[in-house]
């Protein structure tokens, strides 16, 4: 496995989490934020981001986490693989190398 389709796997896992998550609060059923998972903080160390980008680092992956919601649920979440590889492009070509 590469680099590239380790952290497209990193995010397609975390976009599950997170729609489980979402999907739960949408059902009034509180599912906690206390189910970080810290994805996000891996992602940033494996792709070498500095700290002037966080920021728009931190905004394109949130909003893709927040779009898991638009894609059905289902066990292997492969519906949400062509989302997690959009989010690497949207981040990777944010990152200075």
């Amino acid at each position: 496995m590469t680099l590239d389709e380790l952290i497209i796997e990193l995010i397609h896992q975390d976009l599950k989490h997170n729609q489980l998550i979402l999907g739960l609060d949408r059902l009034n059923l509180d599912a906690g934020y206390c189910h970080f998972l810290g994805i996000m903080d891996l992602i940033q160390k494996l792709m070498g981001v500095s700290d002037d980008e966080m920021d728009e680092f931190s905004a394109i992956y949130m909003a893709t986490m927040h779009r898991s919601l638009e894609f059905p649920i289902s066990r292997s979440g492969e519906e949400l693989r062509i989302l997690a590889t959009e989010c690497y492009e949207k981040l990777k070509g944010k990152i200075k190398r």
